[in-house]
Parts: C-alpha cells; sequence; structure tokens
C-alpha cells in the first residue's frame, strides 16, 4: 500500500478539476463522478435500507436491483411493482456527495476516491440519512 507521499500529484489535480467542473455545474463531470462512484453508493444504499425496509416480506420488486442488474448489462426480468425507497436513498446519497465535494482539497495527498469512501462509512453520513429518511433526531 503507498503511502500518501507516493500518491502521484497529478491523480490528485486530476480530482481536484474533476471536483471544480462538478461544482460548476459540468453535466459530463458530474456523469463520471457518478460511474466512477455508483457501486459504492449501491453498497451503502443497500446495507442501510436492508435494515430499514418495509417491504422485507416481499411482494415488490426492488429498484436497486434492478438498477444493479442494469449496471452489469442484464435486464431485470420481474412483474411485481418496484419499489423506489432504495433508489431515493441512491440519489439523496450522490446529492450529499455533491454538495460535499466543495471542501475537497487533497489535503495530506487524499484521493478524491478516499474522501468519498471516508464520507460514505461515517456515522454522522448516516444519521443524516436517518434523518432525512424519517424527519427526526436519533
Amino acid at each position: 500500500m503507498a503511502s500518501a507521499s507516493e500518491v502521484p500529484t497529478s491523480r490528485i489535480e486530476q480530482d481536484l478539476i474533476l471536483v471544480r467542473r462538478v461544482s460548476e455545474g459540468d453535466g459530463e463531470a458530474l456523469r463520471s463522478f457518478v460511474e466512477t462512484h455508483t457501486r459504492w453508493a449501491l453498497y451503502k444504499t443497500r446495507e442501510w435500507c436492508v435494515e430499514h425496509c418495509p417491504h422485507r416480506a416481499g411482494g415488490v420488486f426492488c429498484g436497486l436491483t434492478g438498477l444493479s442488474l442494469r449496471l452489469n448489462g442484464k435486464i431485470p426480468q420481474n412483474r411485481l411493482e418496484e419499489c423506489d425507497e432504495g433508489m431515493d436513498t441512491y440519489l439523496w446519497i450522490f446529492d450529499q456527495l455533491k454538495r460535499k465535494l466543495k471542501t475537497y482539497t487533497g489535503r495530506n495527498g487524499c484521493l478524491l476516491s478516499t474522501y468519498v469512501w471516508t464520507i460514505l462509512n461515517s456515522r454522522e453520513f448516516y444519521i443524516d440519512w436517518l434523518r432525512w429518511k424519517y424527519g427526526r433526531a436519533f
């Protein structure tokens, strides 16, 4: 594993350029950011939603499953009603990440991917999601 001092400066510079472009409203930059981090966002969304799913007994098709299948080049085959709660969380995650990107500086050799992973796995981010989902303090 490389130390922070071994991280290529050019990679951090690329990350900073991407962050600036996303902050300026560049749709292509945002698309690139989402494509790069979508599997992590799906992972976190599934982790949270499994615990809070109102349809644990089945009877509906999870929208996250459909998205995961599409990412793997497959077409979802279902005839059940599709639940959007997971997709709402997935979109919320990217909305929050987009807002938090403005504070990324690359300080101490921190890559954007490390920054995003740290946010996704922070307790504070999970609590923010609970507050968004349920509308009350936890």
